[in-house]
């Protein structure tokens, strides 16, 4: 693994980005987004949570680079903007897994 200095400047922007990614909505909406561009509708339909919510954080996910959007009519329809994000959440969930396999085997043999 390549380690980099980085700027404090840089520093605050990895920041704000995982700050983004701190909340589960959002996070649910990045997973509901990862086999390609979705509606309002469909989403809001698919996580179970209201509009209002889920248009909410989709401008916050949209304002941070993470999703682009596109309008058709009255509709909008948002994608993945950066398969970075789609990259940074598989390797986290890869990482939980096996430490929660780990407690699993663990507890298992208590």
């Amino acid at each position: 693994m390549v380690v980099r200095d980085i700027s404090d400047e840089g520093l605050e922007l990895i920041a704000a980005r995982f700050k983004v990614l701190a909340e589960p909505m959002r996070l649910r909406i990045l997973y509901a987004l990862r086999g390609g561009e979705k509606g309002v509708s469909e989403l809001v339909a698919e996580i179970g949570a209201g509009q209002a919510n889920v248009s909410k954080h989709l401008g916050l996910l949209y304002r941070h680079g993470m999703v682009t959007r596109r309008k058709e009519g009255l509709n909008v329809f948002y994608r993945i903007a950066d398969d970075v994000v789609l990259q940074l959440c598989e390797l986290m969930c890869s990482s939980l897994e096996s430490e929660l396999d780990s407690q699993r085997a663990a507890l298992a043999r208590a």
